[in-house]
């Protein structure tokens, strides 16, 4: 069903936006917003819509808003929205803007025009700054950017990536992307500082930080508002690459009639064992681009574990403080996982409700195991660390990984996705993504027998990337002293991250439910 598109009356187009017109404009957006698939809160109501600031951009007709967006349990979001007013229906239509001599232009999201994607990219060239009415946009550089400021003949032919995301990335030619964060929050962006930081050590498994976009507000802090990067050729993401590789593990796996068997599926009981001659048979070259990619993760680690990094990235003890404020925080994504799961048990069907309901019995018994984190003494210093690890944030080269998106869960505060914690939350997560790719890639049609299959594959792997990443990280100090703390970090913090996918299924994908669901249950069987 196509969504109607609202007519709005302008007084010119000279200054067609006057105060009129924004309060129509405001009423129109949730229509637009909620349609977005950049747009974050798509289960909550919402209240109340005002646009902050509008910001003139060089670009005739096109402008960007400030958006507030209020919803009925009293939380608040403020977005970043490019718009631009043309003739003709284009593309991401908002609303017709109707003059008094009655012509019309269609008011339309710019990022869709070209002229408008070039002329973000020439004011970071530039360091342009647009006033408003109540802030300012910035842009700026850095020495690694070569492209010049207004420079004749140099103009990159641009578009808009289509990957699923929160943001929308623009990529020019085969040499920058600009990801514009659509979701403002004050403060500094953890993707804008990690890059930095990487970029400015010379770090070669993440693009260089080329320039920026913030938006000033009068009142208040800065918020950024978009990140210049250098373009990596890539053959999609690590998550492509390995269902690809999958497509392939299942047609040699299933030619075997007998299932396949392992003493242990834990990835810490196996990553020192020799790989068996059955795993290298079936999984073949994927097993090198695993311990490649647990490599390239403790190589970031080490690199965000500088000790002369400044009080923002200097490795801290975990101490007992921390210990409890993070039982607290894994008790809270219990908590929420478990309310969820109890209100909405009764509309799941078939395996995924059985899971349910055992592991809604079994809710006592993952508490208790969050509490191996508050009571035993850990090692290891916190770092500060990607904070959303897993295939789709790894960039496949064809030979080598490129480790990209360093915001952390979107749904955490700003703040805490800032918090420098245990390197293991990452290498778990990683984990997690594996096991989730080998069940996403299971033929329904040979379910019974593929699925043993999909836990040697994914024992199997992530048994080889733990073995890559403590083989480099050694005896660093983010990654652990004994085998029995690093056990004890993975399992919590595979759990914690099983919990949270729970909750993302249930609000997103609730035919993937049965896979957080078995991966903990596996965790605590």
């Amino acid at each position: 069903m196509s969504r109607e598109i609202p007519s709005i009356d302008v007084s010119s187009w000279d200054s067609p936006l006057d105060d009129r017109a924004l309060s129509r404009l405001a009423e129109a957006l949730p229509a637009y917003i909620t349609t977005q698939r950049w747009y974050r809160a798509k289960a909550r109501i919402i209240k109340d819509v005002r646009i902050q600031d509008v910001i003139s951009m060089e670009q005739p007709g096109s402008f960007v808003a400030i958006v507030r967006i209020d919803y009925r349990d009293h939380e608040c979001d403020t977005y970043f929205l490019p718009l631009s007013a043309a003739e003709g229906l284009g593309a991401e239509p908002v609303a017709r803007l109707r003059s008094p001599d009655g012509s019309e232009r269609v008011l339309q999201g710019a990022l869709s025009r070209p002229d408008f994607r070039e002329s973000l990219l020439e004011a970071i060239a530039c360091d342009s700054h647009f006033h408003g009415k109540n802030g300012l946009l910035a842009a700026s550089r850095n020495q690694a950017l070569h492209y010049e400021c207004n420079l004749t003949g140099q103009k990159l032919e641009s578009f808009v990536s289509r990957a699923e995301q929160s943001n929308s990335s623009l990529i020019f030619g085969d040499r920058f992307i600009l990801k514009v964060f659509r979701k403002l929050e004050p403060g500094i962006n953890p993707d804008l500082e990690i890059g930095r930081f990487l970029t400015a050590r010379g770090f070669k498994y993440t693009p260089a930080v080329l320039g920026e976009l913030e938006y000033r507000p009068t009142q208040g802090e800065p918020m950024h508002a978009g990140i210049l990067q250098a373009f990596v050729r890539n053959q999609g993401d690590a998550w492509k690459y390995t269902l690809d590789s999958l497509k392939l593990f299942f047609e040699l796996a299933l030619r075997n009639d007998a299932a396949p068997g392992l003493p242990s599926y834990h990835p810490m009981d196996l990553y020192g064992e020799e790989i068996s001659a059955l795993a290298r048979q079936t999984i073949g070259e994927y097993l090198e681009a695993a311990r490649l990619l647990g490599v390239r993760t403790a190589q970031m680690h080490a690199a965000l574990a500088d000790p002369d990094g400044g009080p923002d990235f200097a490795p801290e003890k975990f101490t007992p403080d921390f210990a409890h404020r993070l039982y607290a925080e894994m008790l809270t994504q219990a908590e929420t996982t478990f309310d969820l799961l109890r209100d909405k048990q009764n509309t799941l069907p078939g395996s995924a409700g059985e899971s349910a309901r055992q592991l809604i019995a079994s809710e006592k018994q993952v508490r208790e195991r969050f509490s191996s984190v508050r009571d035993h003494a850990v090692t290891a210093v916190r770092i500060r660390h990607h904070g959303d690890y897993h295939l789709g944030q790894v960039l496949y080269t064809g030979e080598d990984f490129i480790i990209i998106d360093f915001e952390g869960e979107p749904a955490r505060p700003m703040a805490e996705r800032r918090v420098k914690t245990l390197a293991m939350r990452d290498v778990a997560g990683m984990a997690r993504s594996f096991s989730y790719a080998a069940y996403v890639a299971l033929e329904p049609a040979a379910r019974d027998k593929a699925e043993p299959w999909a836990a040697f594959w994914a024992a199997w792997v992530a048994a080889v990337y733990l073995k890559g990443y403590f083989e480099t990280a050694q005896t660093s100090a983010f990654a652990n002293s004994t085998e029995d703390e690093r056990r004890l970090l993975f399992d919590v913090f595979t759990m914690q991250k099983a919990l949270y996918e729970i909750s993302y299924e249930l609000n997103n994908r609730p035919d993937w439910l049965q896979i957080p669901l078995q991966g903990i249950l596996n965790l605590i069987g």
